[in-house]
């Protein structure tokens, strides 16, 4: 399977240490007007919850977070899929010009996620995960959970990202793990495997 696909990315805060599997803890300490409770940021269900009280179509579960993705303190990458027919997941997220999660960019020191698309399909999914970068084709092969992506020569580096990052982050909110190539690559391997004439 293959085609070409954008996801569509809205920059909001991530919460810093939100690591799957690790709970969120609190510690009480005392200050001269009481006492007061800190949470580290340890856990993807207090950037969920921090994410569906800022934003109305969460809270009200028209739209839905399938997954997240989390690199503590730098970036994420949260997958939403809608529940109601007509609504568009990522732009609710996002609002008109960004309005509607601003409250989460201050709230969480403007650290970034990537809000993007999430689909049933894996080779659509892989596509719009690895936003902002334009995909050309994704083929998906389960025996060895490995997505083969091409895209343009002049997205490899932003598919990629900084140290690996936008690629290591899809293959995180995705479950696949995540070959990228660029067009010119690809083509080059096609050639080299066709059977030469005699």
């Amino acid at each position: 399977r293959g085609g070409g696909w954008g996801g569509v990315v809205g920059a909001v805060g991530c919460a810093r240490g939100a690591r799957e599997g690790k709970r969120a803890s609190g510690q009480g300490t005392r200050q001269p007007k009481g006492r007061r409770t800190l949470a580290t940021r340890q856990d993807h269900e207090l950037v969920r919850g921090i994410i569906g009280k800022e934003v109305p179509v969460i809270f009200s579960r028209a739209v839905k977070i399938k997954s997240i993705a989390c690199e503590p303190g730098i970036r994420s990458k949260v997958a939403v899929a809608a529940r109601q027919e007509g609504v568009d997941p990522v732009g609710s997220c996002v609002g008109p010009r960004g309005v509607r999660i601003q409250n989460i960019v201050n709230e969480l020191n403007g650290e970034r996620i990537d809000v993007v698309q999430w689909d049933p399909d894996p080779d659509h999914f892989v596509a719009n995960a690895l936003s902002p970068a334009q995909v050309v084709s994704v083929t998906t092969t389960e025996d060895d959970n490995t997505a083969s992506v091409v895209v343009p020569d002049r997205q490899l580096s932003l598919a990629i990202g900084k140290e690996g990052q936008n690629a290591r982050l899809a293959a995180k909110l995705t479950g696949w793990r995540i070959d990228i190539r660029s067009q010119t690559a690809a083509e080059q391997e096609r050639l080299a495997q066709e059977p030469q004439e005699p």
